[in-house]
Order: structure tokens, then C-alpha cells, then sequence
């Protein structure tokens, strides 16, 4: 029989404090219950849930919660937020991390998830939505692979499932609220 000593684990709460601070959300109220994962609509596309996120937080592991393409691939639908039963704003806590990621230069495993969302964040500021096909036409060509998507895309596009053409929606309140957020955050 095999005798396993208890270590003394510590905690690092300081990566929790600062979330906390900036976004008004204590991620010590999670008791991983789950929920925030089964209804995340991108999970399939990250390397953990949400609820292993909000862990990562409260234990202080931040190289595991700011390097994995979890922060980078939510698309802030609020749906974590919307079933969370300690009502924590889980979405805005994941925008946190990202913003945290960004002033402190830490790079994500796939280097290409920064720049979607510069991109992204860029073409919602200007245009005041999303518009798909230049998002990924300028993500492929920002990551040296022009035509990767093309023939995808065309196909999408004849079957009217993609527009040609961006629509705009409130451009420039969408700019004036980009603005006034930025002054905030000085």
C-alpha cells in the first residue's frame, strides 16, 4: 500500500483580484457546476470549457487560462453569463482575461487567434457588424494564405448563405462607443 503525503497547496489569488477588479466579477462564486460549458456554442472549438477557465482564475494558474484559445474563441454570446447560477457574468470575465492577455503581450498557443480578434473587434468598430467574408479573407491573407477559404466561400455566396458586399449598421455611434471606451480605460 502506497502512503501519499499532503502538500501544502497554495493559492495564488492575485490573477482572481485583478479580474475582479476590472470587471466586477468574482470568480470564487463558481462551484463549477457546468452549465457555462454545455451551452458554450464554440466549446467544440476550445481547448477547455468555460468552467475549467473560471478554474485556471481561481486557483491562479494563468499561463493555463491565458494561453489556451478558450479566451480567443468565445464570441461573447452571453449565453455562460445567461445560465450561470451564481450569476456571474462569465463572458465579460473571459473579455477581462483576453484584454489582461493583450496589455501583457502573452501569446496563445495558435498565434493566429490574437489577430482574429483584433480583426474582428476592428470590423465591428468600423462597421458596426460582423461581415464574414472579410474577416476570414483578411485573416487568410494577414496569415499568408490568400486563397485558403475561396472556394468555400464562393459556394456560400451563390447559395446566399454569405453576402458580396458588408452592410453597415450605425458605423459611427459603433466608432463614438469604441471611442468613449477607450478614454475610460486611461
Amino acid at each position: 500500500m502506497k502512503v501519499v503525503k499532503q502538500q501544502d497547496i497554495k493559492l495564488d489569488s492575485s490573477f482572481a483580484e485583478e479580474i475582479a477588479k476590472r470587471s466586477g466579477e468574482n470568480v470564487f462564486l463558481c462551484y463549477q457546476c457546468k452549465k457555462c460549458a454545455s451551452g458554450c456554442p464554440s466549446r467544440m472549438f476550445m481547448d477547455s470549457t468555460p468552467t475549467q477557465l473560471m478554474r485556471y482564475a481561481q486557483l491562479g494558474m494563468v499561463d493555463e487560462a491565458m494561453k489556451k484559445n478558450t479566451i480567443w474563441y468565445c464570441v461573447s454570446c452571453q449565453t455562460c453569463s445567461t445560465r450561470c447560477p451564481a450569476d456571474i457574468d462569465i463572458a465579460h470575465v473571459i473579455d477581462t482575461m483576453r484584454i489582461i492577455g493583450q496589455e501583457k503581450k502573452l501569446k496563445a498557443d495558435d498565434n493566429k487567434l490574437p489577430l482574429f480578434n483584433r480583426l474582428w473587434m476592428t470590423m465591428i468598430r468600423f462597421m458596426g457588424r460582423a461581415y464574414e467574408p472579410g474577416l476570414v479573407g483578411s485573416l487568410n491573407f494577414l496569415s499568408g494564405k490568400p486563397t485558403k477559404d475561396m472556394a468555400l466561400g464562393m459556394k456560400m455566396i451563390k447559395k446566399g448563405k454569405l453576402k458580396l458586399f458588408p452592410s453597415f449598421k450605425k458605423p459611427f455611434a459603433m466608432m463614438k462607443m469604441f471611442s468613449r471606451a477607450k478614454k475610460l480605460r486611461k
